[in-house]
């Protein structure tokens, strides 16, 4: 907020990209090679769970939009947006509910 107060709004919204990202790739990275050097293997399997999978999804999703808005508009995102990002995140929150306590008969 506060670059983006100074006239730096690529910056501040740079940032909101950038730490999250670094932060999941140092992390796993750190994770998975402390790890694999104490088992002393190349490899190990992982399991992608649906809520996982269903945080990746709109991810993905927020970020394409955010390009095709950027593209449509001329290098610029309407201010808009932001409820298209709001839109997003209710319908993540309702799904991980779903995901969360949906129907157990299976297990």
């Amino acid at each position: 907020m506060a670059m983006a107060k100074k006239g730096l709004s690529n910056m501040a919204i740079t940032a909101c990209y950038a730490g999250p990202v670094f932060n999941m790739l140092v992390g796993t990275g750190v994770g998975f090679a402390t790890l694999l050097s104490s088992e002393k293997t190349h490899s190990t399997p992982v399991e992608l769970s649906p809520g996982l999978l269903a945080g990746l999804s709109f991810l993905i999703t927020n970020c394409v939009l955010l390009i095709g808005f950027g593209i449509f508009n001329k290098n610029s995102v309407p201010g808009k947006y932001g409820y298209v990002c709001v839109a997003i995140y209710a319908l993540y929150v309702f799904t991980s509910f779903i995901l969360l306590f949906g129907d157990k008969s299976d297990k």
